[in-house]
């Protein structure tokens, strides 16, 4: 494979931060297995050349105007005393709610916020950061830490791991039904900043939660790069329901992985919002690894201006009697554009399947384009999946049923689109944050 623009131009950049990662893990007395695995991580991203676009999951997307060599992988800003110390955008999403769920905010490259509530203690859920979570709960961590997500999937898999600051863990016991939401920030200020987290939940046998996770940054005309990894485990007949709402900066590219592995009888409730950034990449795969698992997918991307948001998921049956529903939205104006790639695989012996796949887009400008590509695999002969794509324009017809009873243009479009996106939003955990993402819909239309 031949070299990319960032294999010329990160070939030091990446060298440096592999090695300024190693001895900061050192001085802050990481365990052995913690170091084993960076040090692991940081053979495999020295080996590997960058994803090119000869790439069949590449071919879309173009992060060659990332300035990989200026790129800050160490900013580390101080902890916050309290949630006023935290930027305001944060404290503005959190007015009146901060006592009212377990929160953890991480800032560049460290955790600045953990706030356990009492409620979930009482429970024995656990809510901390990456680096207590290796002092006080290291054999629950090592049981999950990339479990799911291997290090060699690509090169930025692998750097993320090898630079792996901040991050979080999150474990229910097993029977326990957590009363309260857990809510995660992920900030990052400014320009030509390098973040890495990892992302770590595990839902007991029988057991239950919610998690909301929110990307945001300050605005700056550098770009900077999250590429963060999310693993999340639901055990027999436990019920997850996580909620990620990616709204950075326009100046911000980011590439995420999450991986999920749905037990037996268990169910994975999974919203996915994509508003901001730049040059938005995310892979997501869902295994349905015990008999009676249940994922239901929701999402929606909003393009303006420039934007480009490219998503893929992968329904992955590996048992049977197994369900999959999945629906991703996307709506783009200006110049913005979308890629959506899913695949359902049912794997041999994973009989009685019954997964569905739909990509429904919008477009409300001439110059937008959005790409779907759906697709199967199947290896059993007992199953049920379909799968399907649309696309298209505003109806003309609802356009003039509005307008003809007085509601200016603008303003019939905009519910058009609210009532587009509705379904999505209103499985959103949280009332304020379902206000929000309307706000954000409605600042988007104009």
């Amino acid at each position: 494979m031949s070299a990319t623009n960032l294999d010329v131009k990160g070939a030091n950049a990446v060298a440096g931060w592999l090695a300024a990662a190693e001895t900061r893990a050192s001085a802050a007395h990481e365990p052995e297995w913690m170091l084993k695995r960076r040090r692991h991580a940081a053979q495999v991203a020295a080996s590997m050349p960058f994803p090119s676009r000869e790439d069949e999951l590449w071919r879309r997307s173009d992060f060659s105007a990332l300035p990989i060599d200026s790129l800050d992988a160490s900013a580390s800003p101080p902890r916050a005393r309290n949630v006023d110390d935290l930027p305001a955008a944060v404290v503005e999403r959190l007015a009146g709610e901060a006592a009212k769920a377990a929160l953890l905010v991480q800032r560049d490259g460290d955790v600045v916020l953990e706030q356990t509530h009492p409620t979930l203690q009482k429970q024995g859920v656990v809510v901390c950061s990456m680096e207590r979570a290796m002092r006080e709960h290291a054999g629950l961590l090592q049981e999950h830490f990339g479990a799911q997500l291997a290090t060699d999937y690509d090169r930025w898999v692998a750097i993320g791991e090898a630079l792996r600051t901040g991050g979080v863990f999150v474990h229910v016991p097993k029977g326990v039904h957590a009363e309260l939401p857990v809510r995660l920030f992920q900030w990052i200020d400014g320009g030509r900043r390098l973040v890495a987290p990892r992302t770590v939940i595990a839902v007991g046998e029988q057991g239950s939660l919610t998690v909301l996770d929110e990307m945001l940054s300050e605005s700056a005309e550098e770009p900077s790069l999250h590429a963060g990894g999310i693993e999340l485990s639901v055990g027999r007949g436990g019920k997850l329901t996580f909620a990620s709402l990616q709204d950075w900066s326009r100046n911000v590219f980011h590439y995420g992985n999450a991986r999920a592995q749905v037990g037996a009888d268990a169910e994975l409730q999974w919203i996915q919002v994509m508003v901001g950034g730049r040059m938005n990449k995310q892979h997501i795969w869902f295994d349905m690894a015990g008999q009676g698992a249940q994922a239901f997918v929701h999402g929606f991307m909003f393009g303006d201006h420039r934007q480009h948001f490219h998503l893929h998921t992968l329904q992955r049956h590996l048992a049977p009697n197994c369900t999959s529903d999945l629906l991703i939205k996307g709506c783009l104006k200006d110049r913005a554009r979308s890629v959506y790639q899913g695949l359902i695989q049912v794997a041999e012996g994973a009989q009685r399947t019954d997964a569905y796949q739909a990509n429904r887009n919008l477009l409300l400008s001439d110059q937008a384009r959005a790409d779907s590509i759906p697709g199967l695999e199947i290896l059993a002969n007992d199953v049920r999946c379909t799968h399907g794509a649309t696309l298209g324009h505003v109806d003309p017809e609802q356009l003039y049923y509005l307008t003809a009873r007085g509601l200016p243009r603008a303003e019939a479009q905009r519910l058009i689109v609210e009532a587009f996106f509705e379904p999505v939003i209103e499985r959103v955990p949280l009332e304020s944050v379902r206000e929000r993402l309307r706000a954000e819909i409605a600042r988007k239309l104009g």
